[in-house]
């Protein structure tokens, strides 16, 4: 019976390895953000619900140069103060264009430096000269591939801005008529001058802290997690699938069986 556990041990590390996903990285500004509480209730949230579908989670106050060993990065600062500069900008374009996927925090209309520095990026990746427009109603419907796998239709946002148009890209959420929307997906192969990446941007930080417009906000959240990771974390042929490590694993139990018969 003891090698029987040590054989299902072993197997269910097996399976465990071929379900995680890549390592995350979040960049969250908790040094200089202007709302402390609600960067830390948003990096909590953030945290749980990767590590709750097998990643492993880095977390760090600002950006720095090399972030290739990142399948993804979370930047979810908000502030003017974290507007992205030259450096972030240069960073972020080499990332995507070795195929990165990354997830960008913007905000309602007292935040322009921060909005415009991401608008600024999107234009310089080939996504589209975007604008900028304050959302006189929250209520957006969400698009799919976003409305699942956990169900949702639509979300309220607290006090978001809203892109003028999706660009090359499409829309996360939008107006009903999608004349404009606070969010906006660029998946791979739709940015011009960096096609191996994936790009998603959000103009509202209070949907990700778990405590607004519940439980819409926090299946897009979810929605949005797992978005990202097929597009830059593609199943590899090198990994056994579960159903062939639990195969295998029989067999050896089988085997192991028969030998302590014989024996």
């Amino acid at each position: 019976m003891k090698s029987l556990k040590y054989v299902l041990c072993a197997t269910s590390l097996m399976v465990s390895a071929a379900a995680s996903a890549g390592p995350i990285l979040i960049i969250n500004g908790a040094d200089a953000t202007t709302e402390v509480g609600t960067t830390s209730a948003l990096t909590a949230n953030l945290k749980a619900l990767h590590e709750a579908v097998g990643n492993t989670v880095t977390i760090v106050n600002s950006l720095f140069g090399d972030i290739s060993s990142y399948s993804q990065v979370w930047d979810v600062r908000f502030f003017n103060a974290a507007a992205l500069d030259v450096f972030a900008q240069t960073t972020y374009a080499n990332y995507l264009g070795s195929g990165g996927g990354l997830f960008l925090m913007g905000e309602n209309s007292s935040f322009m430096d921060r909005n415009n520095s991401i608008l600024s990026l999107i234009s310089q990746l080939g996504g589209g000269n975007i604008g900028f427009n304050s959302c006189f109603d929250g209520n957006q419907v969400v698009h799919a591939p976003f409305t699942g796998p956990t169900p949702v239709t639509s979300v309220n946002y607290a006090a978001s801005g809203c892109f003028t148009s999706e660009g090359t890209g499409q829309w996360i959420t939008s107006r009903q008529d999608e004349s404009m929307g606070a969010g906006i997906a660029f998946g791979t192969g739709t940015l011009s001058n960096a096609k191996a990446g994936a790009l998603t941007t959000i103009l509202d930080v209070n949907f990700m802290m778990n405590q607004f417009d519940l439980p819409n906000s926090q299946s897009l959240t979810k929605n949005l997690i797992g978005y990202i990771g097929e597009q830059v974390e593609p199943p590899s042929n090198d990994v056994p699938a579960p159903a062939t490590i639990l195969l295998f694993a029989a067999g050896v139990v089988g085997l192991s069986l028969r030998m302590r018969q014989r024996s």
